[in-house]
């Protein structure tokens, strides 16, 4: 059998540094872990925004009808009264589509479509008269989305090969 070692005070101490210094290491390796799928979430989301709105401006038809204005990341500037970032806006002199574009849609963004339309209602009084489709155009939408826009008349916008599909049922404008 080994003899038990005595340990100092000195060797307790130099214990704890090599292990604060293993730490720092670790740290720093969830640093740049974090930076790299943040970057890979951001690289996902651009190419989800790229194919919609490229998809969008070489064929500007939506439910049927055609389009003239296919405008990307509107902002109401210089007269916001609701501060607020529509990602696509599809136009033509009688019906406004707004999309809200997202690689993975979440529960919550179903939500926030009805702020989309309360904040477009108030920046833009001009198109008061004018029919206003609630779109959220994604990659993947889980069965709760679809049930939930269904139930709430949020139009959901999907890839399907080189185009897109409306996978909602229940459609309403306002």
């Amino acid at each position: 059998m080994k003899k038990k070692e005595e340990l100092t005070w000195a060797d307790i101490k130099e214990m704890f540094a090599e292990t604060d210094k293993k730490f720092d290491r670790l740290e720093i390796m969830i640093d740049k872990t974090r930076e790299q799928i943040g970057g890979i979430s951001r690289s996902n989301g651009e190419f989800c925004e790229e194919y919609f709105i490229n998809c969008f401006k070489e064929n500007p038809i939506f439910m049927g009808e055609k389009y003239d204005r296919v405008l990307e990341y509107v902002r109401p500037y210089p007269n916001a009264v609701i501060d607020d970032e529509y990602d696509l806006v599809l136009h033509n002199g009688t019906t406004v589509v707004l999309i809200e574009m997202k690689y993975k849609a979440a529960m919550t963004d179903i939500g926030k479509m009805f702020s989309k339309l309360e904040s477009y209602r108030a920046n833009y009084p001009m198109n008061k008269n004018y029919k206003i489709y609630l779109c959220l155009a994604s990659f993947r939408f889980s069965k709760n989305i679809r049930e939930k826009a269904d139930e709430k008349g949020i139009v959901l916008i999907q890839q399907k090969g080189d185009k897109n599909e409306v996978i909602t049922k229940n459609i309403k404008t306002w």
